[in-house]
């Protein structure tokens, strides 16, 4: 298994992916890697014979009032077919070391009430749950 940033030739399939294992989220064509913010945003990708089969994206961003940088991840998934074989935990393992090298104070996500296993494997990798329920409009 290899980790690596998202490449222009990953995109097409990173966003299957990213279809297969968020239904619920409409994604109608395939987003330009261009119009990705690179200065804020990394996209990270787990590989296995050349096929993507995991994905984080991490926004950089700046709590103005802490006076920090944090990062904020989304789209956390691994393939279904590849479950139970560590790629999250080195997805996750690879955004705490990007932590410490952009020296940036926590990591917080939010995970839907029903991916049980995932959250069990955050809780494990000591992640916490905050008291929270989030809105959308």
């Amino acid at each position: 298994m290899k980790i690596e940033f998202l490449k222009e030739e990953d995109i097409y399939e990173t966003t299957l992916l990213i279809k297969r294992c968020f239904p619920e989220v409409n994604i109608e064509k395939t987003p330009s890697f261009h119009d990705i913010n690179w200065n804020e945003n990394m996209i990270l990708i787990a590989k296995m014979e050349n096929k993507v089969v995991g994905h984080i994206w991490i926004q950089k961003l700046y709590d103005f009032y802490k006076q920090e940088y944090y990062f904020y991840l989304m789209y956390v998934c691994v393939d279904e077919k590849y479950r139970r074989r560590n790629i999250a935990t080195k997805l996750l393992e690879t955004v705490e070391k990007l932590k410490e090298q952009y020296h940036i104070s926590y990591i917080t996500f939010t995970s839907g009430k029903n991916r049980v296993a995932a959250q069990n494997l955050y809780k494990k990798l000591n992640y916490y749950e905050r008291n929270s329920v989030v809105f959308k409009k």
